[in-house]
């Protein structure tokens, strides 16, 4: 997470290096919470208005094609990014700023001691809620593990779909269903308020969730490109990567973020 603050803090700054007043960030809703202790921290030492627009990625990504006045686009994952038009972007500043993995989550308690798929099992005759895998690429991801375990079938009548990932938890706390697959980042909010239950679901029964993101072409931001650079060479020498494959923008470069990855 460190290495990820740091890149948006270089980020920005090039923004106030250049004048700019305000920054629009368009950003896939899993990721809300820790943007805004994100804009909290920049927002002490920089008067630039910090606008968040969050949704699930189709949405924001039809919000970007629809000519939406966003900076920088936080997508949760890598998919729609090589889909937004060239005309709309700036490729060089394309980076991997989180590594997405997948949790269950319940307001009554998990036994953490069985295997995942056993709590499943356990609870078949409950609704489970997920994200729209139409929509949201950790509703896809969500999708996937039920297949991976043979029991998308099971579940097939009992699944209910919410418009996008940080919904799932707020359908559990309805009192309509008992269980639903989040993402980990979702548990910053969820305890801090001491909400519920938690059990990582095993990294193999998903596709990893790569969420990329990148500066998008405007009258505000076309000159950020001058420190695109830079901002990778900062990084490269305050947060060295972790990761055993370093994670490199689309020309090759590699970029020393590890991704931020969200586990504790």
């Amino acid at each position: 997470m460190i290495k990820f603050i740091l890149f948006i803090f270089f980020l920005f700054y090039s923004f106030n290096s250049y004048g700019y007043e305000k920054i629009h960030v368009a950003v896939a809703s899993n990721f809300i919470e820790p943007l805004n202790l994100i804009k909290k921290e920049f927002l002490k030492n920089n008067k630039t208005s910090f606008k968040i627009s969050t949704g699930s990625t189709a949405k924001l990504f039809a919000q970007i094609l629809n000519k939406a006045p966003i900076d920088i686009f936080l997508s949760a994952d890598r998919l729609t990014i090589q889909k937004i038009p060239d005309n709309k972007k700036i490729k060089v500043s394309k980076f991997t700023y989180a590594i997405g993995s997948l949790i269950i989550f319940s307001k009554t308690k998990i036994d953490n001691k069985i295997k995942f798929e056993n709590i499943l099992l356990k609870r078949l005759s409950n609704k489970i809620v997920i994200a729209n895998p139409k929509f949201s690429p950790y509703g896809r991801a969500s999708k996937q593990v039920l297949e991976s375990l043979g029991m998308l079938s099971l579940f097939e009548n009992k699944i209910i779909l919410a418009s996008n990932i940080n919904q799932v938890s707020s359908f559990i706390y309805s009192g309509n269903v008992d269980l639903g697959i989040i993402s980990n980042s979702d548990k910053l909010k969820l305890k801090k308020y001491e909400l519920g239950y938690f059990k990582e679901i095993p990294q193999n029964l998903y596709t990893q969730i790569k969420q990329d993101a990148i500066l998008l072409k405007n009258s505000n931001v076309s000159q950020a490109t001058l420190d695109v650079d830079f901002l990778y060479e900062a990084i490269s020498e305050v947060a060295p990567p972790v990761t055993d494959k370093p994670i490199t923008d689309e020309t090759g470069k590699v970029i020393s973020v590890d991704g931020g990855k969200f586990s504790e």
